[in-house]
Formats: structure tokens, C-alpha cells, sequence
């Protein structure tokens, strides 16, 4: 990547967290978003209704799309899944450092119902959304090697996507064990892949669902448990930012 494109994208990282303090950390401004949207490029692509079909499933007549961005041109890809309520803004600053890197293709979406995306929010079905992705990152983009972290119910759903799908790595960011019908801890211990959890330590549903995992997944495993209850992306808004953009970047390029 030339360097003035590295420099917009570092600057982009920087500029997306500058408002909000440590304790009501902010998402990116609207200014920074648009910033990001120019650097990164559109995508759309579709989605099952359930990756466990139900009867109604049938009687739906317009096809789930999902709104997505791109970011980089690297050789391995990386997809990082929202939580509950944020967007794939929420991802925006570390997707544009990533890219700035050059070894990576970072996609970033909009679960069904949020953003642009089509459908109903269906929490139960975040799961078939991401698998909808991964399959897009490697079947459209064809990127074999691919990493999924996700935040919230976005690493609870990459854990169960990494349960059935062959991955590169998978990382859970304060992610429930069980969120409403989407169980990971019944498969954490099927996941083959390197594996980072991550949370706070007062953010206590959190980090009692990673003391779950921790007991139930099999090597390659790793964990950091930061000060504080910040919840999922918004620990990048607080002191444990660097902190948790140097793991995330440590654990992808050490696998």
C-alpha cells in the first residue's frame, strides 16, 4: 500500500475515537464515517433466512440482503461482526488500521435489520448472517484464510460459526455464552481454530460467560480480561484501547 493511503487510513483510526471520554466512550462521528466510506469500498451480498430453517421460512417472499464495506486488499481475510445496538461503524477504526497494513482484506456488515441491511432484527439468526459473510469472503473474494471477530452477540455468533466452518482464528469480545436461541458454549469445545477471549472484569454477564468458555475450549486458546465494565467495541473509546488494538493485531498476524 503507498504510504499516503497507509497515512489517511492510520489517521481515519485515530480521528474515529477522538470524541467521548473513557467512561461514555463515543462511536465515530458522522464526519469520520464518511471518511471511512470513502477509503473503503461498498458490498452487498445475501443471506439465508436461518442456517436452521423453520417452517415459515418458506412463506417469505424477499431474500435477505446484507450491507457491507471492504477495506484493504490483503492475502488474509478478516471479518469483524457487530454488537447489540451498534453497526459495523462500531469496527470502522480498527478495520481502516488493519487495512493500512497491507496484509489484510477486512469486511465489516451490518447484521439483518441494522443499517442498511434488509430483513427484521432476528438476534437468533446472527449466526447465518455471519456465516453468510464468511462464505461471500471466500467463495466471491476468494480469501481462504479467514479470521472472525466479533463483538457481543458478533462473537457469539463467530464462535458458532467457527464451530461448524474451518477458520483461521476467532475472537470474542465480551460475548454472551448463550444469547436467546444461539448457544456457543454447547460448541466452544468442537472449535479447532486459535482462540481469543476478551472482556472486562465488571462487566459481569461477560466475563462469567468467558469464565465458561475458558473452562470449556480446547488449545489454542488465550484470554485478557481488562480493567473496568466497558462492553465490546466501546473498550476501544476507553485506556484499554491500545491495549485491545495491539492484541487483536498480535493474535491475526500471529496465525
Amino acid at each position: 500500500m503507498r504510504r499516503s493511503a497507509a497515512f489517511a487510513f492510520i489517521s481515519l483510526a485515530l480521528a474515529l475515537w477522538a470524541c467521548g471520554d473513557a467512561t461514555t466512550p463515543a462511536g465515530p462521528s458522522p464526519a469520520a464515517i464518511s471518511t471511512a466510506e470513502a477509503l473503503s469500498r461498498p458490498i452487498r451480498f445475501p443471506a439465508a433466512y436461518s442456517t436452521t430453517p423453520e417452517p415459515d421460512d418458506r412463506d417469505r417472499d424477499e431474500p435477505i440482503t446484507l450491507s457491507g464495506r471492504l477495506f484493504g486488499h490483503g492475502k488474509a481475510g478478516v471479518i469483524l461482526a457487530h454488537m447489540r445496538p451498534a453497526d459495523q461503524t462500531s469496527w470502522f477504526s480498527f478495520a481502516a488500521e488493519l487495512a493500512a497494513t497491507g496484509d489484510y482484506t477486512v469486511l465489516t456488515f451490518d447484521f439483518r435489520g441494522f443499517g442498511e441491511s434488509s430483513g427484521e432484527k432476528e438476534f437468533n439468526r446472527v449466526d447465518t448472517d455471519l456465516a453468510a459473510a464468511l462464505k461471500y469472503v471466500r467463495e466471491e473474494l476468494g480469501i481462504e484464510k479467514v479470521f472472525l471477530v466479533g463483538a457481543s452477540m458478533g462473537g457469539t455468533a463467530s464462535l458458532l460459526v467457527a464451530a461448524r466452518e474451518h477458520v483461521a482464528g476467532v475472537v470474542s469480545v465480551s460475548s454472551p455464552a448463550v444469547y436467546l436461541d444461539i448457544d456457543a458454549l454447547a460448541v466452544v469445545s468442537l472449535i479447532k481454530a486459535p482462540k481469543l477471549f476478551i472482556t472486562s472484569e465488571d462487566d459481569v454477564p461477560a466475563q462469567r460467560s468467558q469464565e465458561q468458555f475458558w473452562a470449556q475450549a480446547g488449545e489454542p486458546k488465550e484470554q485478557e480480561i481488562f480493567e473496568g465494565d466497558a462492553h465490546g467495541t466501546d473498550l476501544f473509546g476507553t485506556p484499554a484501547g491500545p491495549r485491545l488494538t495491539q492484541l487483536l493485531r498480535d493474535f491475526l498476524a500471529n496465525h
